[in-house]
């Protein structure tokens, strides 16, 4: 495993803001890195406040056929995403844990296109859970999705950070 340091100005509003948020659920522990991803087994979640394009658009396009929720920004359902990994990885056996880790190294590599991922067992129960969770809860995730991306305006103001580029 890599280090990887980040130096952005002001984002542990943004790192409390979220760490607040899923601790209502379970206890999590959240912190920030170049992509959202998480560790199930210690609730460990890693957030990103900048993702490629073509990612996003992939990830949106899968959600979006999924639930007619599309007032939430791809950040949130993204940090929730990963709190349904941590949420659901106990229900999965070895096996289809071990088959998921195979294909997404097949991805990794380019051997497999990368649209087989959303449909990978682990990916779609923790999307499935994140919508369930969003459907039950809407009005707290929208008015955190507000907060959240408030915060990520002022980290990208704050940061120099042209978004149009």
């Amino acid at each position: 495993e890599r280090e990887v340091i980040i130096m952005l100005k002001n984002v542990d509003e943004l790192l409390e803001l979220c760490d607040d948020f899923v601790n209502e659920i379970d206890d999590f522990e959240v912190n920030l890195n170049t992509d959202f991803f998480c560790f199930p087994t210690t609730n460990e979640i890693f957030i990103s406040v900048l993702a490629s394009a073509n990612s996003i658009q992939e990830f949106r396009e899968n959600l979006y056929s999924r639930t007619d929720v599309h007032d939430i920004s791809e950040f949130t359902w993204s940090l929730l995403h990963e709190v349904g990994h941590c949420q659901t990885w106990h229900i999965m056996n070895d096996r289809t844990i071990n088959r998921c880790k195979h294909i997404k190294r097949k991805i990794e590599r380019g051997s497999i296109p990368t649209t087989v991922y959303y449909g990978l067992t682990d990916e779609r129960i923790a999307t499935d859970w994140a919508i369930n969770f969003v459907e039950e809860n809407y009005d707290e995730v929208q008015a955190f999705d507000v907060e959240a991306l408030t915060l990520l305006t002022k980290i990208f103001i704050d940061n120099d950070i042209d978004l149009e580029s």
